[in-house]
């Protein structure tokens, strides 16, 4: 049970990171120019924005319907 848990901060951790990452300065300089009409960094921005969500509901959901006894109880003294 701790492992879940430690593996899922981890991985909220390192989507963090990888925001941090993607959304600095000098990886939004290398996106430019326009695409179907639009400023390429905004859908960059909106792109990124939402895989991150997305990746985020996905760890945080787990493995969506398999749920131990000792889960659903929440932590044991």
């Amino acid at each position: 049970m701790m492992l879940r848990r430690t593996a899922r901060r981890d991985r909220m951790v390192g989507l963090f990171a990888a925001g941090a990452v993607l959304l600095n300065p000098p990886i939004l300089n290398l996106v430019g120019g326009w695409l179907f009409g639009w400023p390429a960094l905004y859908l960059y921005f909106f792109v990124v924005w939402g895989a991150l969500i997305a990746a985020a509901a996905l760890v945080a959901e787990g493995r969506g319907g398999q749920v131990d006894e000792r889960d659903r109880d929440g932590p044991r003294p």
